[in-house]
């Protein structure tokens, strides 16, 4: 890349618009901390409790401590849930992150697909 090239290319970038950031608020419009901003999309316990029936979660707890096995309803239940959950928050794409075996890290992308949704020609969802 010559001399020239370089100066119009970093001059290029000079003039270009900055970045804007809306920093998360409090209803009281104060700024939240890290400390309150941190896991607020976190699909916990408290909130897994509110939204399966109570014998779904009460056998998922039961799972989770290793006091039976994880039977086929309690997971769909628990998919559905966390499907609705992310959805509702305006989720469209989410991550499997995972350790195998082979001491490596791992991930599986995927994306939600709505079939009542409409798309604009360029793959826009329009939503009503």
């Amino acid at each position: 890349m010559s001399h020239q090239a370089r100066l119009d290319a970093v001059m290029g970038t000079v003039g270009n618009p900055g970045r804007s950031f809306q920093y998360p608020t409090k209803p009281d419009g104060k700024l939240m901390t890290p400390a309150e901003l941190f896991g607020q999309n976190v699909f916990t316990l408290k909130a897994m409790s509110a939204v399966l029936p109570k014998p779904v979660f009460a056998s998922f707890v039961r799972q989770t401590h290793g006091r039976q096995a994880l039977d086929k309803v309690t997971a769909d239940a628990v998919a559905h849930a966390v499907r609705t959950w992310a959805m509702d928050r305006g989720a469209t794409h989410y991550t499997h992150w995972f350790q195998p075996q082979t001491d490596a890290t791992a991930e599986k992308q995927d994306s939600f697909l709505n079939l009542r949704s409409h798309f604009t020609p360029s793959g826009e969802e329009v939503r009503n």
